[in-house]
Order: C-alpha cells, then structure tokens, then sequence
C-alpha cells in the first residue's frame, strides 16, 4: 500500500462527509430572501468534486486504511441510508408512480453514476451545506418532457422560472422532496444542473427573479460549449479532462476559517484518486511566495516534539498592515507588518486543548538588531487586543525571552494568554505552558520536532494521530459530564473510543513540499512521509 495515502483522509475525509450528505436545504415556502447575502458566489465555490462517478467515493475513500479504521462500514451505511437521500428517493418513485412515467430511480443514478462535477458552499455556520451538481448523460430531453407534464399538476414538482440556454428557452423545476428541503433541477441537451437550494438561483422579495450572476452560471453549466461548462473548474486551475477516478478541491480560505489572506500564496488543497491510489497537491502562487518565501526551517527546529497536528504557512506579513491600522488608528503600530519575517507555524498538541494552538513566527534581521523597538511594538498590540484582569500587562524578561502575559477570564475557568519574544522568534498561545515549551526547545532544553526527520525546510506540516486523538478524546469528553449527559457520554464510549484506539496505532507523518513553483499559479506535489514513533 502507498504510504503517502495513509494521512491525509483527516481534511480529504471531513470535506467529503460534508459534500456528500449536504442535502440539507432551505424549503421553497419559507424561503424568504436569497443565499448570495452569505457572499455565495456561484463562479467560486469554496470545494469541487470533480468524480467519474459520484457513487464509489464513499468506497474509495474507504481504500485508505487510515480512513477504513475509523471510518469503517458505518459510514457507507449514513451515506447510503441519509435520510435526505431516502426522501429524494421516495419522493420521485412516488412521482413516477402515480404519473405513470419510468424514471423513479433514473435521475437518482444519472447523478450518483456518471461523470459528474459537484460544487460546494460553505453558509453562515461555516459548514459545506449549499451544492450545485452537474451531470452529463444522455436522455435529458424526454426527461426534461415528462417533468415539464409532472409539474402541472403535482403537489411536490413545479415550475420555478425560465432560462435563455443557447437560443433555447430551459425550465427550472423545484421539487419537493422532503419537510422544507427543495432543490432545482434543470436540463439542457445532455446537461443536468441540480442546485440544493432555490435561494442559489432565485432573489428578490418574492423569491421568484433570478440573480444575474447566479443565471450566468446556471447557463454556463447548461450550455453545449465545452469551455462555458467549466464555471468551477478555472478557480481550481484543474486540467480540462476529468481524472481518471475523483479530484477533490478545496479552498485555503474554507480550510483557514477565513485567514487566507495572511497566507495568500497558498490558494488551495487537492486530493486525487486514481488507480486504487490517493495522491495531494498544493495550489500556490509563485508571485506571492517571493514576499516571504516558504521555508520554513527555521521553525521546525523551535517546536516541541510532540505535535498533535502542526502547519507551516507562506504568511504575508504585509496583508497585517489594514488589522494594525483598525487596531489602533493613529498607526504605531503598523511597523510591526514589516519586521515580521518568512512563514509561520499554527501547532496543536494532545496535552493541551482545541482552542488554545500556540502560534510561531520569525523576526526579520533588521528587527531583531532593533529588539527593544519591536518588543515595545509586541507589548502594545498584546495590550490592545487580549482583555483580561486587572492592570495592563507589562513586559517581564527572563532566560533570554521577554513575556506578556494576562489573566482572561472564559467558560471553562481562567486562563492565562502569553506573548513571548526571544531573539529572532515571536510565540503566542492562550495556554502559557505551549509557549513555555517553545522557549525551552530554543534553549536546547527540550527535544524539537525537528530531531524526527532532515530537510525541514521543505516540511510544510507534520500529524500524529496518536496525539490527535488524545485531543479528540479530551475534547469530546471534556464536554460529556457523565453526571449531566449520561446518554451521549455512554454513546460515545462505545462508538468513539474504538476509533480513536484505532486512530492511536498509525506512526507519526509528516507533509513534504519538494518544490515551489517558478512563476504563475501551479498544483505542486505533497509528499507524506512516515515518521519514527
């Protein structure tokens, strides 16, 4: 088996459980305004699928032993049996019954097992709930016939609008297939275009006129011009032929939370599955990797060991300036943007918690010659931005390292957010002991992720499965007092536990970026590559 496949179903797998059961939708009658106020933008999807055949993902993604551990046949099962599916399912055998026509399942398995391009967006809780899907295959037209008869006197099937399709006059369907879920079918030629939600399509205060960008789109992926019909696939940058087996892409800015923009050399994330095989690539920009390149070997070497989950990014120190400025209008602190240097690291680690990551980055030469201007500027956007308890902070020095620390107040009891300055290395984590074991590691007093492997300037992340189910299982449990949730602690003692056991046995990996890209946008190669235990 090809152990650059081990890994990586941790972000592959969450993205695709996410695509693959997002039948969830707004209902057609409650419906009362558009999706696009969310920043849905029809062109630009935040993940694309790009499957020959949408059916065996589950199964192929089941291919990774990783992903068959802890996933296991439980997850086919949620997928086949969804109970959005099962309502699609019931809803057009009911329609083909009653109406005498014979494509109760067709439409079902034209979607499922044929090449189809199937495009996701995040809504307001940063989940992957909206989806477009676009499928080629012939018999759209008689289809296209008989729906337009169904949806005149149908109580589930009915016209939603009209479209203008290579001199051609489409018409959009929305059915009803399930307690306020809706979706809208349309099809054009050997085109079938499917959108979750009629709010993708349809604006306005009657929900009824479509949204010109959104129509644009819509026609784009109807249309008989091969060129037209890649609406989603030029943001990818992804090659004009479908793979062979699946491509999975999907935005840094998805993966981030929203802070790509401090990292914008990095566009996105793919995964490939070809040949019974798994492989990834990195989207990056050769342009914006010159402001601070992306070696990241002077990190490596100051993190502590034992990393959960650890990622270094090409971090654009510059795209800092506007937050500075919005931080403090009369701008001191905008120098800051500049005596920042190279990438930095986010690390995660299974004695600490989910929300409390420690944070390292670099200070340019010129910065750290210039140290107690730069800590002066470190202490005054530590006090701006962390509130807490009592007086201001003030900078503390010790063994080399300059501190800032508060007392914050949270749900789960103090804690105690800590910015570090020692030479040329900037540290940051609410909880004070990760940033601690930084410092230690630089005095040499602590091992460093960077003694389990060579070349770490070309290591971009590193996973420990072991570790992160550790956290996993903290956090899980930390929020299931046995005495208060009795039902879920006990459900999760049986079906979670197992998994994370399973997840525990798998040796550390880490992620290697072998080459950068010359010039434009291009997909590099990430290598996984096994670790020592």
């Amino acid at each position: 088996m090809n152990k650059k496949i081990l890994v990586k179903a941790g972000a592959a797998v969450a993205i695709v459980v996410a695509g693959l059961v997002a039948y969830r939708t707004f209902g057609w009658g409650s419906f009362t305004g558009p999706v696009n106020p969310l920043g849905l933008d029809l062109a630009k999807p935040d993940a694309l699928i790009v499957t020959q055949s949408l059916s065996t993902l589950p199964r192929d993604l089941l291919t990774i032993p990783l992903a068959r551990d802890v996933l296991r046949e439980d997850f086919l099962f949620y997928y086949e049996q969804n109970e959005d599916r099962l309502g699609l399912k019931g809803s057009l055998r009911r329609i083909a019954y009653e109406h005498e026509l014979g494509w109760g399942d067709q439409l079902i398995r034209m979607v499922l097992d044929q090449p189809a391009d199937v495009a996701l967006w995040r809504d307001a809780d940063g989940s992957l709930k909206h989806f477009a899907i676009a499928v080629s295959r012939n018999g759209m037209t008689r289809l296209l016939e008989e729906a337009g008869k169904v949806a005149l006197k149908d109580t589930q099937m009915r016209v939603a609008g009209n479209l203008r399709v290579d001199g051609d006059d489409v018409t959009v369907f929305a059915l009803d297939y399930a307690y306020q879920r809706t979706m809208l079918l349309a099809a054009h030629g050997e085109r079938l275009v499917i959108l979750s939600s009629p709010g993708m399509l349809y604006g306005g205060a009657d929900g009824k006129k479509a949204d010109s960008a959104a129509e644009t789109a819509v026609v784009g992926l109807l249309t008989k011009d091969a060129a037209r019909q890649r609406v989603f696939h030029d943001q990818f940058h992804l090659a004009k032929a479908a793979p062979g087996g699946h491509s999975i892409a999907v935005k840094a800015d998805f993966l981030s939370f929203g802070y790509q923009p401090f990292f914008g050399a990095l566009e996105a994330l793919r995964f490939d599955f070809s040949k019974g095989a798994w492989q990834s690539q990195a989207l990056l920009d050769a342009g914006k990797l010159r402001k601070g390149g992306y070696d990241s070997g002077a990190l490596w070497p100051v993190l502590p060991h034992n990393a959960a989950a650890c990622f270094s990014v090409p971090a654009d120190w510059t795209a800092m300036q506007p937050v500075l400025k919005r931080i403090d209008s009369k701008a001191p602190l905008l120098p800051l943007a500049e005596q920042m240097n190279g990438p930095a690291a986010a690390c995660w680690y299974g004695n600490s918690r989910l929300h409390t990551p420690v944070f390292v980055a670099t200070r340019a030469p010129a910065a750290q010659n210039a140290a107690a201007n730069t800590d002066s500027l470190l202490g005054g956007l530590f006090a701006a931005t962390v509130g807490g308890k009592g007086d201001a902070p003030k900078a503390a020095a010790a063994n080399g390292a300059t501190r800032w620390q508060r007392t914050v107040a949270t749900s789960q009891g103090d804690a105690t957010p800590t910015l570090a300055a020692a030479g040329n290395l900037v540290v940051f984590s609410a909880d004070e002991k990760l940033v601690e074991q930084v410092l230690a590691v630089q005095r040499k007093q602590a091992p460093a992720l960077a003694d389990r492997f060579s070349d770490a300037g070309h290591t971009v992340g590193v996973i420990a499965p072991a570790a992160l189910a550790q956290l996993i299982e903290t956090e899980a449990f930390g929020s299931l007092p046995p005495g208060q949730e009795p039902v879920l602690r006990a459900a999760a003692d049986q079906h979670l536990v197992p998994r994370l056991n399973a997840l525990k046995k798998y040796p550390p990996y880490r992620m290697v970026l072998k080459q950068l890209p010359q010039s434009g946008i291009a997909w590099e190669p990430l290598e996984w590559q096994a670790l020592g235990r």
